[in-house]
């Protein structure tokens, strides 16, 4: 198999996208058809070695076109950051222009110490470049009291190559440390809730999940039912 850099896959991806968003212009069959694309202004050597920032420069994040793939959720594009981080392929998280405004350091910096190559806007904002590549375990304390950064963490950890302790500021809701012990990841919790050691290596089995209602979505219907005594309301 054909192995590209870090660089000239992030290229390649952007490239393919912008096709996509070109072809979904075209009316009719386009069977046979050929479509080039020529980057301009690169930096010499890509694909190859050169002596040059490790880091994908963030220009080159914010020009790859890709999918409108997270919407407005937040809690998806800070868990796939993590998930991504460990894979071996190059992606891209794109969101609305809401969620666009929020900081995304918060859980790039901490992925970053088990080796993960996150670029992201010159405001440190949405578009996320993601180059997934072999991770390393890592003893990392969280700046912020987040579950959503805190996951992030917890499922980058289980994809590095040794275990690793993440350590929170305050301790947050533990959804997703015990969803996954149903699945059968080696994560603990020590009694100060604070303190979280992730074994890698366990094989995750699929598992019947219940997932409750969500009240925080059900609250706008539930005061707009109020609001309207035609509106029937089940409990």
């Amino acid at each position: 198999m054909e192995q590209f850099s870090v660089r000239e896959t992030t290229l390649r991806v952007a490239l393919g996208n912008i096709a996509q968003q070109f072809l979904r212009q075209l009316k009719g069959d386009t069977l046979g058809g050929i479509i080039r694309l020529v980057a301009t202004g690169l930096p010499a050597g890509l694909g190859s070695y050169v002596s040059w920032d490790t880091k994908l420069d963030a220009k080159l994040a914010a020009a790859a076109v890709g999918v409108n793939a997270v919407g407005n959720s937040g809690t998806t594009n800070r868990l796939l950051l993590g998930i991504l981080a460990g894979s071996s392929f190059a992606s891209q998280l794109i969101g609305d222009a809401s969620l666009s405004k929020r900081p995304m350091k918060r859980v790039s910096q901490p992925l970053a110490k088990f080796g993960a190559e996150i670029a992201l806007s010159p405001a440190g904002t949405l578009p996320a470049t993601v180059i997934g590549q072999k991770l390393h375990g890592a003893e990392i304390q969280l700046e912020v009291a987040s579950a959503q950064v805190k996951s992030a963490a917890i499922f980058a950890a289980l994809e590095a190559g040794s275990p690793s302790t993440i350590i929170e500021k305050l301790p947050t809701r533990n959804h997703t440390e015990i969803m996954l012990r149903q699945f059968g990841a080696d994560i603990t919790t020590e009694a100060d809730n604070l303190t979280i050691h992730v074994q890698p290596g366990q094989e995750l089995l699929g598992q019947e999940v219940e997932v409750p209602g969500d009240m925080s979505s059900a609250a706008f219907w539930l005061t707009a039912g109020r609001l309207r005594e035609s509106w029937l309301l089940m409990s």
